[in-house]
């Protein structure tokens, strides 16, 4: 009798230990990060890439997850997936993988590709597909870009109700248009509109930061 209940306490220790290798997922945090290289903003490409490897690199370890998409004329596209990167839990190949997704972002800045309209709706969808296929406990969207969306002729884009469900989301490096300036409402209610639509659509929360150096308080905000 001792020496099964012995066998017992054995095989409940390794299912537990099993069940928690397998439950990672839940301290993971999967990174989204979109590029607008529509119009003027495809100007900021370096600042976009200067960001991501101030604010966003240096906060991930093993486990973790980053996408970078591109928001052209039709964003809804698998080729609009620049780069990935997840990281090995060995953290002797970590510094490796961060080195090289920080040299994919500096070609991604010196890419002179330019698109004539610009489909955010598109590219933040794509981003959804992309980040609740890693499961991960904490996911996040970054979206560089002026907010000002300009669909080419055809295409359509709806949220669903649960698009966004479970994922932070946050407008960063907004660059003013001239209207903007001409009459802040114009900004306002533009930034106004893609809140409502964002979180009517099951998003988490909504930020739009202005100041770019407080992504990592945002990070640390959003993991809690």
């Amino acid at each position: 009798m001792k020496a099964f209940t012995n066998r017992l306490i054995i095989a409940m220790a390794s299912v537990i230990s099993m069940a928690g290798c397998t439950n990672n997922d839940a301290y993971e945090t999967a990174y989204c990060t979109l590029a607008d290289i529509s119009g003027t903003y495809a100007q900021e490409k370096e600042s976009v890439a200067r960001i991501i490897k101030a604010g966003v690199l240096p906060e991930m370890i093993p486990g973790d997850s980053i996408f970078l998409i591109t928001i052209d004329s039709n964003s809804y596209s698998e080729e609009n997936l620049q780069q990935k990167l997840v990281l090995d839990y060995k953290p002797s190949e970590t510094n490796a993988q961060k080195l090289s997704f920080s040299a994919a972002l500096d070609s991604f800045a010196g890419d002179l590709t330019q698109s004539k309209n610009t489909d955010i709706s598109g590219a933040m969808m794509l981003c959804s597909d992309y980040l609740k296929d890693t499961n991960a406990g904490t996911q996040v969207m970054f979206i560089f870009s002026d907010m000002q969306e300009d669909l080419p002729a055809g295409v359509v884009r709806h949220f669903s109700e649960d698009e966004f469900s479970g994922i932070d989301i946050a407008a960063m490096n907004i660059i003013k248009l001239n209207a903007d300036s001409s009459n802040p409402e114009v900004y306002r209610n533009r930034l106004k509109v893609w809140e409502q639509r964002s979180m009517k659509a099951g998003a988490q929360s909504w930020t739009t930061m202005m100041d770019t150096t407080k992504i990592q308080e945002f990070i640390y905000k959003v993991k809690q």
